[in-house]
Order: C-alpha cells, then sequence, then structure tokens
C-alpha cells in the first residue's frame, strides 16, 4: 500500500508500506481521509523520539470503508463506512480496572504507536469501530476524534447549563470544545481567547459569545468584566505550547485568576513548557484543576452530533489536500498559519 511515511524530523514522503493483516478479531479499514493533529505535528518536529521510532505512520484521526473483517467479527461488513477510535489499552493497569481506559499505563494509539491513517489501510481491533452514518461526508470522517475530545473536555470539567466557560486557545482543540460546548451543552457565557483574528472570528461564527484578543486586551481583567466580578464557572485550556505575550501570564496562570471560587479549570493542551501557577490563589479559592487526555468513549455522542448537524465541521475543515502531497500539508500546519486550523488528507489519492 501507498503511505505518508515518516522518516525522520520534518522529513515525511510518499512511500510503500506492507500491507496489514487481520486477526480474528479485527477489521481492516480502507483509509478515506485522515486529519493531521496538533501531536502528530509535534513528532513531526521530533518531540516524540522516546515514544516514535521512524519510520512511523502517522494518523489517529480517520474513517473509511470496511475492506474485509475477522472471523470473529459480527458486527460489520465488507462496505461499512466506518470511523476509528484509535485508543488501546491494556485492560488490566489500575487506571483500566477503574474505567480510566484513557489513562492506561502503557496507553497505545493508532497512528502514534502504531500505524495509523495516513496509509491506504490499517488493521483495527473491531471493539474501536464505530459506524459512520451516511449524512456525515467521508472528508468530515477526522472530526469524530476531536469532537469526541470535546465531549470529554466538558464532561471532565462537569460543564452545567447555563454556566460560564472560558476556552483559551481557539485552535483545532479549542474550537472543537467550542463547538460542541455551543451546540451541545447550552452554556450561560462563551469566552473565547487567542491572538489570531481569523481564529476568533471563527470562534463567533461558533457562537462565542465574547472573543479576547490576548494581544489588545488582557483576558483575565476581561473575563472578570464579563462575569460582574464573579469569575468564569469553568476555564479550559486548551494552548499547550504557547507564545508568550508581553504583558501576559502563562495560560495556566491566567486560568486560575479568572476561575471563580470553588470553579473548575481544564487543562488539556500538550505543552512542553513548564509553567508557574498561582497556587495561592487556586488554594483560596479551592478552585479545582483537572487534566483531561483522549477521548473516553465519545465517539458515538460525536457521530450523533454530527449526523443531526448540529455541528460545524465545514468551518474548521480549512484545507484538504491529497495523501501525495503530505510534505506539502505538514509544511503548511507547520508554519502556523492562522487560516489553517483543520487540515485533511484524502488517503486514497495517494
Amino acid at each position: 500500500m501507498k503511505a505518508a511515511i515518516l522518516y525522520a524530523d520534518r522529513d515525511i514522503r510518499i512511500g510503500d508500506a506492507p500491507d496489514p493483516t487481520i486477526r480474528p478479531n479485527e477489521v481492516l479499514v480502507r483509509i478515506q481521509f485522515a486529519g493531521i493533529c496538533g501531536t502528530d505535528l509535534h513528532i513531526y518536529r521530533g518531540e516524540f523520539h522516546a515514544r516514535v521510532a521512524f519510520p512511523a505512520i502517522l494518523g489517529h484521526e480517520f474513517g473509511g470503508i470496511v475492506e474485509s473483517v475477522g472471523a470473529d467479527v459480527r458486527q460489520f461488513a465488507v462496505g461499512d463506512r466506518v470511523v476509528v477510535d484509535p485508543i488501546i489499552s491494556c485492560q488490566a493497569c489500575p487506571a483500566c480496572i477503574t474505567g480510566h481506559l484513557n489513562a492506561c499505563r502503557t496507553l497505545k494509539l493508532l497512528g502514534i504507536d502504531l500505524s495509523g491513517g495516513f496509509g491506504q489501510y490499517v488493521a483495527v481491533p473491531a471493539s474501536r469501530v464505530f459506524q459512520l452514518p451516511e449524512q456525515i461526508p467521508m472528508k468530515f470522517a477526522p472530526m469524530v476524534e476531536m469532537y469526541g475530545l470535546g465531549c470529554h473536555v466538558l464532561s471532565r470539567g462537569g460543564v452545567q447549563p447555563g454556566e460560564s466557560v472560558a476556552i483559551l486557545g481557539a485552535g483545532k482543540l479549542g474550537l472543537s470544545v467550542l463547538d460542541v460546548l455551543c451546540h451541545g451543552a447550552s452554556p450561560g457565557v462563551t469566552i473565547v481567547t487567542d491572538r489570531q483574528p481569523f481564529r476568533l472570528d471563527t470562534a463567533k461564527r461558533l457562537g462565542a459569545a465574547y472573543t479576547i484578543d490576548v494581544e489588545q486586551d488582557d483576558p483575565v481583567r476581561r473575563a472578570m468584566e464579563i462575569t460582574g466580578g464573579q469569575g468564569v464557572d469553568c476555564v479550559i485550556e486548551c494552548i499547550g505550547h504557547y507564545h508568550e505575550v508581553p504583558g501576559r501570564e502563562a495560560p495556566l496562570q491566567q486560568a486560575v485568576l479568572m476561575v471563580r471560587p470553588a470553579g473548575r479549570i481544564v487543562a488539556c493542551g500538550l505543552g512542553e513548557q513548564l509553567s508557574p501557577v498561582h497556587f495561592k490563589t487556586l488554594v483560596l479559592k479551592e478552585a479545582v484543576a483537572i487534566g483531561s487526555r483522549v477521548t473516553l468513549g465519545e465517539f458515538p455522542r460525536a457521530i450523533r452530533l454530527l449526523s443531526r448537524s448540529l455541528l460545524h465541521p465545514e468551518l474548521l475543515v480549512t484545507h484538504e489536500m491529497p495523501l501525495r502531497e503530505a510534505a506539502s500539508a505538514f509544511a503548511q500546519v507547520d508554519r502556523e498559519d492562522p487560516t489553517t486550523i483543520k487540515a485533511v488528507l484524502d488517503v486514497q489519492q495517494g
């Protein structure tokens, strides 16, 4: 099969890879579309050497057509349209036993630890496969994983209807969380911060009540003004690795300052930087700081929201390119062009 293969840091090329074979409990999926995720970019830049071995076939957001099924598989048939949850957990460690499969001690993801969706075929355990309704265009299949993340983040934050929510960062993750929040969780007030006008404009189109350009305004001061000095019920940090803005504190510091007493902070951005935190303020507020990692069974909900046309993937998928142009696609994402939110690859155009 053809695949976009990462041979070294920032060296991704089209090459040939062995066709996968399936076990009795697996499904062979012919990949149609796969998305370039922020984690893929970190791997491309060389930040996952301890985990990813070259040559590697990345891509953990993908969907396609069932090509064949294992002898023990009954729930899928050849020709089914499907999406794949890339999480492979051990089912035996303390986290798995207590239901936190996404925090598995030896968690593996298709497209990171195992070959993924930037190849034309992937062998997947049938338990990680979900039917994709006909009304969802296949090019939006990669967004199921993104919207699943959005559902999980909001669940981790315990967001309730009518609450105020601030999302720090209007990248692909922040905007996916916002889309689910505005059209599946009935917030009272939504605030989004970023440093890129294009992304803030997209946030407005998705339903954000307030957007804050952190280069032009102090996000903490504005959030307190918007909430009448009370603070935000739930602050969701979706930035991870951040660019310093003169006169502004680090995102997690901002979160502690703008959250209300007894409020919640959810950290889901994957940044390498160490960030100081106002721990005295956190303690005095008795606020809760929560981590959120990948998904935990939210694919069906994300699929239902998409199938009812409640979400807006057409605003987030800004670029669609054939697999043969994977190098150009990664270079574009690597440049951090603010008008590039989510890029997807048409994998069969190898």
